[in-house]
């Protein structure tokens, strides 16, 4: 497959970005890069109002979400560069598995002793048990809810006060060996924008 060379002039991507972030007052913060994934997930999942919500959080627009808080990631090569979640309905199960401990399958089992307190509450009618266990994981949701939501991560950079928004990613993306090609995803999509991010 051939590549299909486009460029656009300073005016283009300005107007791009302006449209991708619906007016924002960061669109100019945002890499091509970052406004073209920011329109997949708008068109794949209608996501992208949530990702521009949580930024707007960042931005000082918006109250904090009830996300993670940003992080710094730790080590080369995505260090120095920052992190923060955004979560969507998708990424409920997923929530879900880490406040039940079904994800990391360690020795802690939060959910065995829920069970059988639903059961023991409810013994006499076997019946309810599916519905109250129910009620029980979704109120074990709005508990993690509380202390924050992971999801997928919006990366960025700082620079002088300000944050410069690269790529979307998932957490595996940058973890171990997938680091350094998410580094170069970061690199070859936002380097000649924001040059001074990669100094």
């Amino acid at each position: 497959m051939n590549a299909i060379k486009v460029s656009y002039d300073t005016a283009q991507l300005r107007e791009i970005k302006r449209q991708v972030t619906v007016g924002r007052p960061y669109a100019e913060r945002i890499s091509l890069s970052f406004a073209v994934q920011l329109s997949l997930v708008g068109a794949r999942f209608r996501e992208d109002r949530v990702i521009l919500d949580v930024i707007d959080s960042l931005e000082g627009l918006r109250p904090r979400s009830r996300l993670r808080n940003e992080q710094q990631f730790r080590h080369s090569p995505l260090h120095p560069f920052w992190h923060t979640h955004w979560s969507a309905p998708r990424h409920m199960p997923r929530n879900i598995g880490i406040h039940w401990n079904l994800i990391s399958k360690g020795s802690h089992d939060p959910l065995t002793p829920m069970l059988q307190e639903v059961a023991s509450e409810h013994g006499s009618d076997p019946a309810r048990w599916p519905g109250m266990a129910a009620y029980r994981v979704i109120d074990g949701y709005r508990q993690r809810a509380r202390r924050g939501l992971t999801g997928d991560w919006i990366i960025y950079g700082k620079h002088e006060g300000y944050n410069y928004y690269l790529a979307l990613a998932t957490h595996e993306e940058g973890e171990g060996s997938n680091a350094s090609q998410l580094y170069k995803k970061l690199r070859e999509g936002s380097a000649a924008e924001f040059p001074f991010l990669f100094e």
